[in-house]
């Protein structure tokens, strides 16, 4: 494939994006089917209508939520009565699969999407009043390209070392380096001492280039960038590189140990850059980070 036919085939990609992740176009094509569901009596009243549902499929709902309530759980100590942040929250499906277990807790969820926290506002706070939801008025070129505040400087609505537990999945895979530094020093703020936070990310590395470049990767990051403070990083749509990004290992575990927090075991390569091994492993990878207790 020739240079011109690449940026010809990156802006349709691009162009057809655009169009899925419209507002209008998902009305048009889901209203009717969650209307069908409401009125046959098809739908949970915790389960988002379709049309809201922008990332996997609507069977996943559950699934994708019961799988990092275990984690959570089992695995970084999230206990019934404890306090948890969910960073770039969605349509709540963390949140809902949490309900069981966070039965005298706390659970605070903000994100950029107006419409994601109306719907969690009007579906899950009412029923469980220890889940509550922010909107985040903070710009993004993929997700709310009009807000007001750059992610940059964007300060969490939380007090000092109120959480447990901060994580984010699926969040830090659409900000730029400079970004992400923030909001990693904002979830060492509020994070108790002892605390985790729990990350996902795109990480490159040597290997993962050489796959990318091999084209044995789920998706290309074949666009170069750099963030305002000069920081690299890849992305995979040259007209709104949020979309996707992946940032080198090193600069994530450097921004973690300039926050004062520390690793927890090794970082967890996930399945998405085709590195052998990691089958087994979720999608994307996963960084363990811990706020020294003292």
């Amino acid at each position: 494939m020739t240079e011109q036919q690449q940026t010809g085939s990156g802006w349709a990609r691009s162009l057809l994006k655009d169009f899925y992740y419209s507002q209008t176009f998902r009305a048009v094509a889901f209203t009717p089917i969650d209307a069908v569901e409401r009125a046959i009596g098809r739908t949970d009243p915790l389960t988002p209508p379709r049309r809201l549902q922008y990332v996997g499929r609507r069977e996943d709902f559950e699934a994708v939520g019961a799988y990092w309530r275990g984690r959570l759980v089992d695995e970084h100590g999230l206990r019934s009565d404890g306090s948890v942040l969910d960073i770039g929250c969605g349509v709540g499906r963390n949140a809902v699969a949490l309900i069981p277990h966070l039965t005298t807790g706390r659970y605070e969820g903000f994100d950029v999407v107006p419409q994601f926290i109306r719907w969690c506002r009007r579906q899950i706070t009412p029923r469980h009043p220890n889940f509550r939801f922010e909107l985040a008025d903070v710009r993004n070129r993929q997700y709310n390209r009009f807000g007001g505040s750059p992610a940059n400087e964007y300060e969490f609505p939380y007090s000092d070392e109120s959480f447990d537990v901060v994580f984010a999945t699926s969040v830090f895979t659409h900000m730029r380096p400079d970004e992400i530094r923030r909001y990693m020093a904002e979830s060492t703020r509020v994070l108790k001492p002892g605390g985790r936070l729990v990350i996902t990310f795109f990480l490159v590395d040597f290997e993962v280039r050489e796959l990318l470049a091999q084209r044995r990767s789920a998706f290309s990051l074949d666009h170069e960038f750099e963030d305002p403070d000069g920081t690299p990083y890849l992305g995979a749509d040259a007209r709104v590189p949020e979309f996707c990004i992946g940032v080198e290992e090193d600069i994530v575990l450097g921004m973690a140990d300039g926050a004062g927090l520390e690793r927890v075991g090794a970082v967890e390569h996930g399945s998405w850059s085709g590195r052998p091994g990691t089958e087994a492993h979720g999608y994307q990878d996963l960084v363990v980070l811990t706020k020294p207790a003292g």
